[in-house]
């Protein structure tokens, strides 16, 4: 059976994100859809209202400092004004954008997705479009949302939800999705609407009537979803979103080259320590001191300072060679920086062109980007799969266990390399699989040609119904349908990929996948454990890039996260050396502006290894059997109590305000006259007048030569079109023909208006409340807090008439913080309330110790501080400078502690779920007086008072562990670095001070 992947709707970081977006809008009415027939468009917003940039900016602010997200807002919302595409129309269009920086891995389009639903539920937003830059990304549009809507329909009451795969040949589903009243989300690429020649901008006999294609985009007036924008920030680019006409756009991207309005953060640092991605380590495979063989890389061309290209070659040194980063600019001799043979005579640099890509030498020879002069290296190609390999069947043989199917994914620059009658890459594979496959027994009985696939874009061979597959790097049309076609191929088998063999489909042995530069963005797998770089010393992707593929926590056969940190470990086989992987894919993160995680770990480091003496110790297993006791818990609920604390916090929190919504009618409108004065031979005079609806007035009388462009000698983007391409000099009827058709006679004046942008000229205020429909916020509260109706109607009943009749003027606000503030103080009630005690354990109860504490241990991307003859392990992880001084000052300098050891992420005690479970950090043991063994739980914080944490979820888990550490016989309490009597417990510390 193909596995069915399973989503956690409880992620708190996706929620957080999801949130930050749907209180840009607090206080915003919904919109309510009403019944139509016919072609009447159903818009986000209706015509002649604009959501007020002032509100917007107030509620950004408000979510920034709640999330303590750094920002450079200058007093006002940053937004986008400019021109439309030319050629499309002449009118200008405003609208703010909104960032949301996610690291890749973590879930990004999952969280775009989940917005969608939630500003339909909040605020009646309909009508959404997915851009694009690329083929790859478009199919994983599509591929998610079809294995996530079983998902999202159960979470938000079987809404309706389509989605349009655009499609210039399809032209008429633009109208179904103007029209309909339903969410309508049409994903389309950035290059099918970026130029005047695109279907969406002609008229269409399979969109008859008065509208062409994308008016009918334009006046649904839609909610942008910018998936990777850094791909969308030309001038051309800009002109092409304002030309849909969006009502505010959201962008969603790990590596963000403008941050406008952020309002959300997930930084590469932050998924590391909140273990979101797996950890990376690297098998670097060089072949060191062998000069023997010619090579020339170009590996960046830079325009700073003038064009200059990096290239990668030998170079003597003090009678040495060695492999180095050359700069090269016009007119200099290779051959004088490498003393190489090899370059002497025709290696003068005759043009360094950043347009086409390429470094060309006056002996003709072109170096494109990223291409490499000098042989494939099979001896490093052999090497580099090999280590794949084994380190395959390795991790696969520890996930047998785990029910994880383990995949690799092989990078190659040249096709010709795989697919060749004999290509080199697939023949070493073969030959290395079948030597290593008869030592692991999960692999033993499989060929080499039933585990591996590859996907290549394919074109058809001239006269012949056969293919043929192509390098490819979406140059030209053909080449995108060409990836198109593979992606779609390598997205319908994502759950294929992630199956066991079950003896029925051998498409389910595939575990190991040969690709090209296509699956550089777009695609991923979260059973990818190994990258292999098969380039020729030059990657043609970001170091960030190619380990996107593979940062995806696993999931096992029941479609579940796997979130082990022994399971979730990436190994990248790159053909550099480690030193160079690592400090390169820190430079890319320190480019970006972004506080880097720490460094992938050198896969050739030694593991850590277990202290076998404390291991079989009676002290440690018994005090182990003691942690593992069962216990269960109960809670008793004080109703009276909760609902007073519910009505207090509901009576004392400040209600969304809906007086300031969205402002009518605040058009600047400016009326342009263009009037002919006189002509000549090859100039004309013209006087140019220009009045706005805010009663400023200019006029200019100048002299222009014919092919003169009025907006660039005027500086007026709204004059676009208007080039002078002929004078007729011909009495009263003389006149100018300007290039977008228009004529001007001496008598016949040009007069046109073009809107300069959106922008309210005040912000206005509701002077009368408006009443809206009010919903069953009962039903909704009952469903979202698991509190009966009773409970939810008393609270309500109790509330002020002031406040009760909140409800009315903004339903959405009040429902969001009657909600918000009874799951809160629902938390807070249990936390106080929950009791715990040792049941009998179900079968199948518990942890077993080889899997918690294994012999040796790796830690990928981890800190390693040294331990002592009491730790457990010889050096032991860390997670925080607190913790490092903790361990360093108290534990290893203590000689009266017996043994410690840091609690593994697989031991989870279970809370209630609006609690969350929790993992403790230290277990250990020390004697007290030379006599008493205690055995202690420690949680080390930067500080010990509870209430002064950042985040309240981690104090309520606290407070709940130090009941549940008591059922078990377990001293349990909070303490820092600082902490002198660390090993005293909470209640004979607090009696030393009475």
């Amino acid at each position: 059976m193909t596995l069915k992947l399973q989503f956690d709707p409880n992620q708190l970081y996706q929620h957080d994100a999801v949130e930050n977006v749907a209180r840009l809008f607090e206080g915003l009415p919904r919109q309510i859809a009403e019944f139509t027939l016919g072609d009447e468009i159903i818009p986000n917003l209706p015509p002649f209202e604009s959501l007020s940039e002032s509100w917007l900016y107030d509620n950004l602010r408000q979510i920034q400092q709640d999330g303590e997200i750094a920002t450079d807002l200058a007093g006002m919302l940053d937004v986008d004004d400019g021109m439309v595409i030319e050629g499309v129309g002449n009118e200008s269009w405003r609208h703010p954008s909104f960032t949301i920086e996610m690291e890749t891995g973590t879930g990004k389009t999952y969280v775009a997705m989940r917005t969608i639903y939630e500003l339909r539920k909040r605020y009646g937003f309909s009508k959404f479009i997915v851009v694009v830059p690329s083929i790859a990304i478009y199919e994983g549009w599509i591929k998610n949302f079809a294995i996530t809507r079983d998902h999202f329909r159960a979470l938000y009451e079987n809404e309706t939800v389509n989605l349009i795969e655009y499609d210039s040949a399809r032209i008429s589903q633009l109208r179904a999705f103007a029209t309909s009243t339903f969410v309508e989300i049409l994903v389309i690429t950035l290059d099918s609407f970026n130029k005047t020649s695109n279907v969406i901008f002609k008229p269409s006999e399979k969109l008859p009537g008065e509208r062409l294609p994308f008016e009918y985009i334009q006046q649904t007036r839609p909610i942008l979803i910018l998936d990777e924008p850094q791909n969308m920030e030309s001038q051309k680019s800009l002109e092409a979103l304002r030309t849909l006409h969006p009502l505010f756009s959201l962008r969603y991207s790990a590596t963000h080259l403008s941050s406008p309005n952020l309002v959300y953060r997930l930084t590469p640092f932050d998924a590391y320590r909140l273990n979101l991605v797996k950890k990376i380590q690297v098998f670097g495979v060089t072949e060191r001191e062998n000069f023997n063989q010619p090579f020339l890389a170009l590996e960046e061309i830079t325009t700073k300072g003038g064009l200059k290209a990096k290239v990668r070659t030998y170079v003597e040194d003090k009678g040495r060679l060695k492999e180095v980063d050359l700069t090269l600019k016009h007119g200099d001799d290779l051959f004088a920086k490498t003393k190489r043979d090899e370059h002497k005579g025709g290696y003068v640099v005759v043009d360094v062109n950043a347009a086409g890509n390429f470094l060309e030498f006056d002996n003709g020879l072109r170096l494109f980007l990223n291409e490499t002069i000098g042989p494939s290296r099979p001896e490093i190609f052999r090497a580099q799969i090999r280590t794949t390999i084994k380190q395959h069947m390795e991790m696969q043989q520890r996930m047998v266990r785990k029910n994880v199917k383990v995949l690799s994914l092989f990078f190659i620059d040249r096709v010709a390399n795989y697919t060749a009658k004999d290509g080199i890459i697939r023949r070493i594979f073969d030959e290395e699989f079948n030597k290593l496959r008869k030592q692991y027994p999960f692999y033993e009985k499989m060929k080499a040609e039933e585990v591996r696939s590859a996907y290549f874009a394919a074109k058809k061979i001239a006269k012949s119904e056969e293919t043929e597959a192509i390098d490819t790097d979406s140059r030209n049309q053909s080449e995108r349908d060409a990836e198109k076609a593979a992606f779609e191929l390598i997205m319908k088998d994502k759950e294929t990929l992630l199956s066991f063999y079950d003896e029925k489909d051998s498409q389910k042995k595939v575990s190991f996948i040969f690709a090209h530069s296509a699956l550089k963005e777009g695609w991923d797998n979260p059973n990818v454990f190994q990258i292999c770089t098969l380039n020729q010393t030059v990657s043609p992707m970001k170091k960030r890039q190619e380990i996107g593929r593979g940062l995806r926590l696993a999931v096992n056969q029941d479609g579940l996260r796997v979130m082990e940190d022994e399971v979730n470990i990436l190994s990248v086989i790159a053909n550099e050396s480690y030193q160079r992987y690592a400090e390169t894919l820190q430079s890319e993160y320190v480019e970006e502006g972004q506080a880097p995680p720490p460094k992938p770990t050198n896969a050739g480091r030694a593991k850590v290894s277990r202290n076998e003496e404390i291991m079989q110790s009676k002290a440690f297993r018994d005090f182990w059997a003691k942690l593992q006791r069962h216990t269960s818990y109960k809670i008793s609920i004080d109703t009276p109590a909760l609902i007073k604390s519910c009505v207090e916090r509901i009576g004392n929190r400040a209600l969304p305000q809906s007086i300031i919504v969205v402002e009518k009618g605040s058009f600047i409108v400016a009326e342009y006259t263009i009037e002919l004065a006189s002509v000549s031979d090859d100039s004309c005079k013209l006087k140019i007048t220009v009045k706005d609806t805010i009663g400023n007035e200019s006029k200019n009388t100048h002299t222009f030569p014919i092919s003169t462009d009025l907006s660039k000698v005027l500086h007026d983007d709204r004059l676009r079109g208007y080039k002078v391409v002929e004078i007729v000099d011909d009495g009263d009827n003389s006149h100018v023909v300007f290039g977008n058709g228009q004529k001007v006679y001496k008598y016949q004046p040009i007069v046109f208006q073009s809107e300069q942008g959106q922008k309210p000229s005040e912000r206005s205020a509701l002077t009368e409340k408006t009443r809206y429909p009010v919903f069953n916020l009962i039903d909704r509260a009952a469903k979202e807090t698991g509190l009966t109706r009773p409970t939810l109607n008393e609270i309500f009943r109790r509330l002020s008439e002031k406040r009760k009749e909140a409800i009315f003027y903004n339903p959405e606000g009040f429902a969001g913080l009657f909600i918000g503030e009874i799951n809160n103080a629902m938390k807070d009630h249990i936390a106080e309330r929950i009791e715990f005690e040792i049941t009998p354990a179900p079968l199948k109860w518990g942890l077993d110790l080889e899997d918690a504490f294994p012999a040796e241990k790796e830690f990928p991307q981890k800190e390693l501080v040294e331990g002592s003859k009491a730790s457990l392990y010889n050096q032991m992880q860390v997670d925080s400078d607190v913790e490092e001084r903790f361990v360093k000052l108290k534990l290893n300098d203590d000689d009266k502690v017996v043994f410690y050891f840091k609690f593994p992420p697989t031991f989870k005690i279970d809370f209630p779920r609006i609690i969350g479970d929790y993992n403790p950090d230290w277990g250990i043991a020390r004697y007290k007086d030379g006599k008493v063994l205690l055995e202690l739980v420690r949680e080390t914080k930067g500080g010990e008072n509870l209430d002064l944490l950042r985040f309240p979820h981690e104090a309520r888990k606290i407070r709940c562990a130090q009941k549940v550490f008591t059922a078990l016989g377990v001293d349990y309490r909070v303490v820092t670095d600082h902490t002198a009597d660390w090993w005293e417990s909470e209640v004979e510390q607090s009696q030393m001070f009475r």
